[in-house]
């Protein structure tokens, strides 16, 4: 065993990858503390947020930082294909929708949790 290692590590993520991971998640967990907050409430003048859509996406970011510590190549993947779907829906909405702190803010952490996932796809899960 690694000196530097304590028995059951493995278990719960601390790895290589445990810090990113942990970084990943936490982004992921500013997004869906976002994407509720509008849920509850209409916090962006001209812009109808409160409703199940954004409960949704709350709960798709709260699944993604899970995902995260499940170790697999796939599901790293899968975390930064949603999070690059949910920067999409921000950026072809914004037509006809204004731009605000609060959404740039939001896709900021999404961004960053692409990052993650990408990087931790690409070294294998």
């Amino acid at each position: 065993m690694d000196a530097g290692r304590q028995d059951g590590d493995e278990d719960i993520g601390l790895t290589k990858s445990g810090p990113l991971r942990i970084t990943g998640a936490v982004l992921a967990l500013i997004a869906g503390a976002i994407h509720f907050a509008l849920a509850m409430s209409d916090l962006i003048p001209g812009e109808s947020t409160h409703g199940i859509l954004f409960a949704a996406m709350g709960l798709g970011c709260l699944g993604a930082a899970a995902l995260l510590f499940v170790r697999q190549m796939e599901l790293d993947v899968l975390v930064a294909v949603y999070a690059v779907g949910l920067i999409g829906s921000y950026v072809f909405t914004r037509g006809s929708l204004p731009i605000e702190a609060i959404g740039l803010i939001t896709q900021a952490a999404q961004a960053g949790l692409v990052g993650v996932a990408v990087t931790l796809a690409r070294r294998g899960g």
